[in-house]
């Protein structure tokens, strides 16, 4: 047995390195950013006419080089527990393979039974814990890949219908045009990052949508109780929250003393079922996060950093280089074929695209958002 346990073990690490992939470099080139930069350089060290002391040549390089330096900084600014770079390398990882532990190697199904190779969005790690195994219910891989094509259908309806009600359709055009791989101004970086934006405030929280987190009626009473106690009622205002939150937390506890003995004991049953689920789904969603981070900080094999040229106004540009760790290619995943409509296709791309700019630590550095 444990001779036929190291074979499968061996296979098993053969399999690996022959389906793990490494990506080439990403370069990137901002010369809209590098541009921006210039001016904010010239307008930062810019000395009025008046002033009796103007700033050196020398000072002025200094005040330049401490620019770039508070820019280059918070570009590996810390968030939560990881920092910016660190954040969107781990996104990028899901979105350039990872993303196959979740939903497998999906295709569209449109109309006629064609079928399309579906990018990864890079959110696929959101519902790490909300996927349905053989011990707990939960969403299928079609499933996910369905509700991200939803939620990129409705943005994408929203973004349209902004540009007619406003008569900005060349807006649009142009947004579409940078999203396919255009060079996007100042103000179109802006709102793939506040569009991006919106997508993460609503899924990263999405493991907790899950029905389990549902209270049941035990859970209800107390939380009730615990809000109760914790309430202050100095104000008008409070006191009447304080008194409807008393007659609530009446009505729950009626409604458990009319259940049956044999409904309460099925009630603690349910509110321990519900209890494992959770904490097996935030296991799970923690240890796909942990685990993500681990593949670009471990291997010391992702790396992002920026260089600048500004040896003249025209020429300046900002390079943006991005190297992943190796990856497992899609094909190792099982394929997941997935029903969707033109829309929802068109809007589940528009997320594929919208990440790896929204995303981006410089779209979202002070030359965009400031």
């Amino acid at each position: 047995m444990q001779n036929l346990d190291s074979q499968r073990q061996s296979v098993e690490e053969d399999i690996e390195r022959y389906t793990e992939k490494a990506l080439p470099p990403l370069h990137r080139q901002w010369p809209q950013l590098g541009q921006e930069l210039v001016v904010l350089e010239h307008t930062l060290t810019y000395t009025p006419g008046g002033q009796k002391q103007p700033l050196t040549d020398q000072k002025k390089r200094e005040q330049r080089e401490s620019i770039r330096h508070a820019l280059i900084a918070q570009l590996y600014r810390d968030e939560d527990t990881y920092s910016r770079d660190t954040r969107y390398l781990a996104f990028l990882v899901v979105k350039k393979g990872r993303g196959g532990a979740i939903v497998g190697n999906p295709y569209a199904i449109g109309k006629k039974g064609r079928k399309q190779e579906l990018p990864y969005t890079g959110l696929e790690g959101y519902y790490a814990g909300s996927e349905q195994t053989a011990q707990r219910p939960g969403m299928t891989a079609e499933e996910i890949i369905q509700e991200e094509a939803g939620i990129g259908a409705a943005l994408l309806a929203s973004i349209k219908q902004h540009a007619i009600e406003h008569d900005v359709w060349i807006e649009y055009t142009h947004l579409k045009h940078a999203l396919a791989g255009g060079t996007p101004d100042e103000a179109e970086l802006q709102k793939i990052r506040i569009y991006w934006s919106m997508v993460l405030s609503r899924l990263h929280v999405r493991v907790y949508h899950n029905p389990e987190y549902e209270l049941t009626l035990t859970e209800q009473i107390e939380q009730a109780g615990q809000l109760l106690s914790s309430m202050q009622a100095g104000t008008a205002e409070g006191k009447h929250l304080r008194s409807a939150l008393e007659e609530e937390l009446t009505r729950l506890g009626q409604d458990y003393q009319r259940l049956s003995k044999a409904e309460q004991e099925q009630e603690r049953r349910e509110r321990r079922r519900r209890e494992g689920i959770r904490s097996d789904r935030l296991e799970e969603f923690h240890q796909f996060r942990e685990a993500t981070y681990e593949m670009v900080t471990a291997s010391g094999k992702g790396r992002y950093a920026v260089g600048l040229q500004d040896t003249s106004f025209e020429g300046a540009t900002i390079t943006e280089t991005i190297v992943l760790p190796d990856i497992p290619e899609r094909r190792t995943y099982p394929l997941t074929d997935v029903h969707l409509t033109p829309k929802q296709i068109e809007g589940y791309l528009l997320l594929a695209q919208m990440g790896e700019i929204g995303g981006d630590p410089l779209a979202r550095s002070m030359l965009v958002s400031r």
